[in-house]
């Protein structure tokens, strides 16, 4: 059977890939590293600034007039040199859990063409971790952070289409496990999502060609499937 699984009501980020399904994990996970680069984003009057080249300027002196720059991608960013920045922003999802609101997911059925419609609701935790090489950054940059998800969680839910988006909740400043010279502080929240799809017997359709060339008295069936393309 043929899947369509595309909500709709989802809008595409500019340059997202065809195969990320707008409301799918890695869709969520690219739209809040937008989000968050949008805070640094120069002319907002902070001592940090991102743009899409993270080479430090030699006038950085960490003020609103010579901006630190800092680094914001989604965790998965397999460039070594990228991920050895500080300070920078890593924004990661954990399991994502599709809950059952009815069995089988089953929403309806279209008798007349066998269209069989379904629905969940998608739970995504999100991690985001502000790594930096002084205890203090790492905890002003991850409470910049913090506040402006929190301020903007009824915006974002709404022109996104989230069923959901929970207060984030800011942690406490820790050594990294993986480096102790350097410090994170994590932010987490959760994200649902209404997934709807919908699935089509590939039976009928066959069928229906099949008749189509019975009817039509084309004895060759290659030349009847090319007519169906070319008046």
């Amino acid at each position: 059977m043929t899947l369509e699984g595309e909500p709709k009501f989802f809008p595409r980020m500019e340059g997202q890939q065809a195969e990320v399904m707008p409301g799918s994990s890695l869709a969520v996970t690219a739209l809040i590293t937008e989000i968050v680069r949008e805070r640094f984003r120069p002319n907002n009057e902070l001592a940090w600034v991102w743009d899409e080249n993270p080479t430090p300027e030699a006038t950085e002196e960490n003020t609103t007039d010579e901006p630190r720059k800092v680094l914001i991608e989604p965790s998965f960013a397999e460039n070594s040199e990228t991920r050895n920045y500080r300070p920078a922003i890593f924004i990661d999802k954990q399991d994502t859990i599709a809950s059952k609101v009815a069995i089988g997911n089953f929403a309806g059925q279209q008798l007349k063409s066998g269209l069989r419609a379904f629905y969940s609701i998608a739970t995504i935790p999100i991690d985001i971790s502000v790594v930096s090489d002084r205890n203090g950054e790492s905890a002003i940059l991850a409470d910049i952070v913090w506040f402006y998800l929190l301020a903007g969680r009824e915006q974002i839910q709404q022109t996104f289409g989230m069923q959901d988006m929970s207060n984030p909740m800011l942690g406490r400043t820790t050594p990294q496990d993986v480096d102790k010279r350097t410090w994170s502080t994590h932010i987490t929240f959760t994200i649902s999502l209404g997934l709807r799809w919908s699935t089509l017997p590939i039976s009928p359709i066959l069928h229906d060609i099949v008749m189509r060339y019975r009817a039509s008295g084309e004895t060759d069936p290659d030349v009847f499937l090319l007519k169906q393309f070319i008046p």
